[in-house]
């Protein structure tokens, strides 16, 4: 391909300007010069984009094609305008002729590109000859990426900071681009994250944007620099392109000096600090550099040694200058801090200078921490009990916390929260009667309270061991709040059911006579029960047989014992039956049942008297009777 380009220096306009007689400047045509056109190939049975790169466009531009005629044109920027081919334009090589003010009559606001375009024709079907017809040729085209348009955030971009840039990749191609990728490669500027933007697929006509953040290294000076982007894609065919491009970013240099901050003083009332106290931080500032700082933001960047006790945690000034001096004061609060001595606490410094610079810095003072008990209230739960223990499912108890104060200095306004801050961490057990908070109007130290509350534990509940969050919070004498989480356990365990009794009478119990107990347990529950042995004991009775080993004990189902016995005295004797098993955390537990028993003495052979005398006296008169019916008497 031949390339005629109207070469000539590029005119700087370094004078005067020539000043028409209405007063106003008459500007000089722009200079229009073509580097390159792409695609080279159109098909004239679809028509397409074609991309001219060069200098000097503008939004009167015009393309035509030689020969043919002036083709729809956008314009992109000034170094890129796109023209669209019509379907159905004839075929043939084309000269491609650009004018910057769409006359085509100038001199320098005309540029020629000769053979610069190819309109393809559709290919020939050949006539069937009996030979297998080839496969048809792929049709010409390829994507053709470019950067379309772009932006700068902050429009201009200062030494040490970082920015963003935004393109808008537009595929002026005649094929789609598969795997379309942009790339920022670094140099000039660093890339800052992942420096890849996969796009995978961008059709024909369409535009994808790609953000990327970028940094501009210290030591540049002030100017206009390239930030390379590495554009590059794939056609359907496997087929891969690579199109570099560059957008240029403007920076602000730093030029020579700076201002340059240091705390030169710092000091906190009160001098001393203890965790949770409120404090006032005031930091003196001087500038030794050799410009003034101007816009300055004093900050804490520490939050876990300190956070803002009101307001904000930075402080504007306005000014400083060279060899002036700043003072400025911040409220903060101490954080839960554990070690005693010189704590390092961060302050950040966000400054700028009147040439565009911006600087940030962190200094470091100390803080001077007590963690001493002296004259601080500290919480302690020294002891608890529940009635009644152990708990169960779906009990009722009453919970006693034994609160000490082990501190130097009086708490107040003690708010006790079952259930850590907020009460949301309560498990299985709720209150009763009440809420989940008790208040302490105040806590001598030394001294120590009873806190009272009623608790149920839910049905549904799992026999195991719980822990309860108790959440502390109160006032030193400085009106400093102090939190403090503690926590207890309780155990929860289900407790057995059982029906224990004789399963039939006790029947022929004799003073000195063996007789039977028939004893059985029966698991009334709904779960089972793991039961080692039952043993019958008996302070009146001597027992014999009287322990059973009857293991797993399952709801609804009985074991049974009969045990002899002989009572030594006659009357009421007790029997003890003892249930020994193994409670939810395998412990062995006991449960006991007392039973009576009536002891009868043995009849003794005896003939009453009362009696004897009545039979003797019915045989008299019976003889009396015979004696008188025989006339032997009355």
């Amino acid at each position: 391909m031949r390339r005629t380009l109207s070469l000539a220096a590029v005119l700087i306009i370094a004078g005067a300007a020539v000043v028409l007689s209405s007063g106003v400047v008459a500007a000089s045509p722009p200079r229009v010069e073509i580097s390159h056109v792409e695609p080279a190939n159109v098909s004239t049975e679809t028509g397409g984009t074609v991309s001219i790169y060069g200098t000097g466009f503008t939004t009167q531009t015009l393309v035509r094609l030689k020969g043919y005629n002036v083709l729809p044109t956008t314009f992109i920027n000034e170094t890129l305008v796109q023209a669209n081919v019509a379907a159905g334009a004839p075929a043939g090589t084309y000269d491609l002729v650009v004018s910057a003010s769409g006359t085509f009559t100038g001199a320098d606001d005309v540029a020629e590109l000769t053979e610069a375009v190819t309109l393809v024709g559709p290919t020939p079907v050949p006539k069937p000859t009996g030979i297998p017809t080839p496969k048809p040729t792929t049709p010409p085209g390829r994507p053709v990426l470019t950067i379309r348009n772009y932006s700068v955030e902050p429009s201009r971009v200062v030494v040490g900071r970082e920015f963003v840039v935004r393109i808008d990749i537009y595929n002026a191609g005649s094929r789609a681009g598969e795997n379309t990728m942009a790339t920022f490669p670094g140099g000039t500027f660093l890339p800052v994250g992942e420096t890849g933007h996969l796009l995978w697929q961008l059709h024909i006509n369409d535009t994808a944007v790609v953000t990327q953040r970028m940094r501009v290294p210290t030591g540049l000076s002030s100017g206009s620099y390239n930030l390379q982007v590495n554009l590059s894609a794939n056609d359907w065919e496997g087929n891969h392109f690579e199109y570099p491009e560059t957008v240029a970013v403007e920076v602000i240099g730093l030029g020579n000096g700076r201002p340059r901050l240091v705390i030169d003083e710092t000091r906190t009332e009160p001098e001393i600090l203890g965790p949770g106290d409120a404090f006032s931080l005031t930091l003196g500032l001087i500038n030794s550099g050799d410009r003034t700082a101007t816009d300055l933001l004093v900050g804490v960047a520490s939050p876990e040694i300190a956070v803002p006790g009101s307001g904000s945690n930075v402080v504007a000034v306005e000014r400083v200058d060279i060899n002036g001096n700043a003072v400025v004061t911040l409220p903060l609060v101490l954080g839960q801090v554990a070690d005693a001595g010189r704590v390092n606490l961060d302050v950040a410094l966000d400054y700028g200078d009147y040439h565009g610079g911006a600087y940030a810095e962190r200094q470091s003072i100390g803080l001077e921490v007590s963690t001493a008990l002296e004259n601080r209230p500290q919480l302690l739960v020294e002891s608890y009990e529940t009635v009644p223990d152990p708990l169960s499912p779906g009990g009722p108890f009453t919970l006693t916390i034994e609160l000490n104060n082990v501190g130097g200095g009086e708490a107040q306004r003690v708010m006790v929260t079952l259930g850590g801050e907020g009460g949301s961490d309560l498990g299985p057990f709720a209150p009763r009667t009440s809420g989940n908070v008790r208040f302490v109007d105040r806590l001598p130290a030394g001294d120590g309270v009873d806190v009272v509350q009623q608790l149920i534990v839910d049905g549904s509940a799992d026999p195991g061991a719980y822990t309860l969050p108790i959440s502390l919070a109160y006032d030193d004498v400085r009106g400093t709040r102090h939190v403090d989480d503690q926590r207890i356990s309780l155990l929860v365990r289900r407790q057995p059911h059982l029906r224990i009794g004789f399963f039939r009478p006790v029947e022929d119990a004799l003073e000195d006579t063996p007789f039977e107990l028939p004893i059985d347990v029966t698991n009334i529950g709904r779960t089972s029960l793991n039961v080692s042995t039952v043993v019958v004991t008996s302070e009146d009775l001597e027992i014999q047989d009287g322990s059973l080993y009857v293991g797993p004990l399952d709801g609804g189902t009985t074991g049974s014992l009969e045990a002899t016995a002989v009572a030594e005295t006659a009357g009421t004797v007790e029997v003890v039956v003892a249930v020994h098993y193994l409670d939810d955390f395998d412990q062995p537990q006991t449960i006991t049942e007392t039973l009576t028993v009536e002891v009868d003495a043995p009849v003794e052979e005896t003939i009453d008297e009362e009696a004897e005398e009545a039979v003797g006296g019915f045989w008299q008169r019976v003889l009396r009777v015979l004696q008188g019916l025989l006339g032997l008497g009355s």
